[in-house]
């Protein structure tokens, strides 16, 4: 009888040991799941007060026939800077990029034309978020691919950067002006990348 009670007991406390492993394999792993798909950052904020741009030397790409020397996009960095911090973060509204072909005409007077409108709401500019911070915050690093009916070789462009905020309310850096180099002239970078996240209008 003993000997019966005690294989009972073993057999209970056996039934609980794999019970308690079970409960506890099935919290762990989707905390593990929650993990993996994680993605470094903080959350988008949505009151956004200044939109800075940077570029480097050479911001110039290549994306369709790196052959012919052709350019036919650009890469950037932006920052949005939140209200409570100067560093940047990632905000929750619309990213708008827009450039200008720049032009002289018969007094001199400069006369800017809209050539390009790349627009990137949260989803969109989401893949060109940074994966870690820098000195100055969160930030995207853009690369914008124009039509290759558009023929910019040789000419002067201005780039500006707009934020439009959740409540509707247009934040706009200043303009960048550039010339877009002729064929054979250097271009550090080369984007063979298939995806386009930039969507164009």
């Amino acid at each position: 009888m003993n000997g019966h009670c005690q294989l009972r007991r073993i057999a209970i406390i056996s039934t609980a040991f794999l019970a308690t492993g079970c409960a506890s394999n099935m919290g762990w792993q989707p905390e593990q799941r929650e993990s993996a798909i994680k993605m470094p950052g903080p959350e988008p904020v949505s009151n956004i007060v200044s939109v800075n741009k940077f570029f480097s030397a050479v911001p110039w790409l290549i994306f369709d026939d790196p052959s012919n020397g052709r350019i036919d996009g650009f890469k950037c960095t932006v920052y949005l800077e939140g209200h409570d911090s100067p560093k940047g973060v990632f905000g929750s509204g619309t990213i708008v990029v827009t450039m200008y072909r720049l032009e002289s005409d018969p007094l001199g007077r400069e006369t800017p034309t809209q050539v390009h409108e790349w627009e990137l709401p949260p989803e969109k500019a989401f893949p060109w978020r940074a994966k870690k911070p820098t000195m100055i915050g969160w930030g995207y690093g853009l690369r914008l691919h124009w039509d290759k009916e558009l023929d910019l070789m040789g000419k002067r462009v201005a780039i500006l950067i707009k934020y439009i905020r959740d409540d509707g309310r247009v934040i706009s850096s200043s303009r960048t002006v550039l010339r877009v180099p002729l064929v054979g002239d250097a271009v550090t970078q080369v984007s063979l990348a298939p995806s386009r996240p930039a969507r164009r209008l």
